[in-house]
């Protein structure tokens, strides 16, 4: 997949610093808009149809006012990534504190890690804007970043917390390693495209889950 290059800086409009951060409601629904605008193309159209022009079409926001969200396009898209990641892990941190602490620890990581893919094949662009962000973003800077610290804060830990028989706290470091394992075999399996192949790659998924589970909780 070809790497994408920074947009050139408007000769206009743009400020000299870098982006803002949207404090004030309306700069934070301009920005989220931006987002919505550029995750529908993606489902649409694919990443390379985003553009500072066409979200400056669809949203009626200047593109020298894009600029001033989003430094360049890499940045749009992996916001826009780390959007659909967000809503991802809220679904299954509420899924999770539903659960029944009396279930085994086997059919709750096996509900879990269907939510999760489930929740993520709704998403229309997030497989889109998943390989685009392998694309852009180094693995080492994608693992042990925030959307890890969140799948590990909000997912991983209070999952083991409530269905681990061991009392205990676990090392970090496995924390990490179940993160970066799952990770790795989750996007490898968002991004297939054959449904028969996805189908093989679940159950793959669950047995390397199951094991690493045993092996932190033993």
């Amino acid at each position: 997949m070809k790497q994408f290059q920074l947009l050139p800086k408007p000769e206009a409009g743009a400020p000299a610093t870098g982006p803002v951060v949207p404090r004030q409601k309306r700069a934070q629904r301009t920005r989220t808009a931006l987002l919505a605008a550029a995750e529908a193309l993606v489902a649409t159209e694919g990443a390379d149809a985003v553009t500072t022009t066409r979200l400056a079409e669809i949203t009626g926001v200047s593109v020298g006012t894009i600029y001033r969200y989003f430094s360049d396009r890499e940045q749009l898209l992996l916001a826009a990534y780390d959007g659909t990641v967000v809503r991802i892990v809220e679904t299954c941190g509420e899924a999770l504190a539903d659960l029944d602490p009396g279930m085994p620890m086997a059919a709750a990581a096996r509900k879990l890690l269907g939510l999760y893919l489930d929740t993520a094949e709704t998403i229309p662009a997030h497989s889109g804007l998943l390989a685009t962000m392998r694309a852009l973003r180094p693995i080492e800077a994608d693992q042990g970043g925030g959307n890890e610290a969140s799948i590990v804060g909000d997912i991983v830990a209070p999952f083991l917390q409530k269905f681990s028989a061991g009392s205990g706290a676990v090392d970090p470091s496995r924390l990490h390693f179940l993160s970066v394992l799952m990770g790795t075999l989750v996007d490898l399996y968002l991004v297939t495209p054959d449904t028969s192949d996805r189908t093989g790659l679940r159950e793959e998924i669950e047995a390397h889950m199951l094991l690493a589970l045993e092996r932190l909780s033993g």
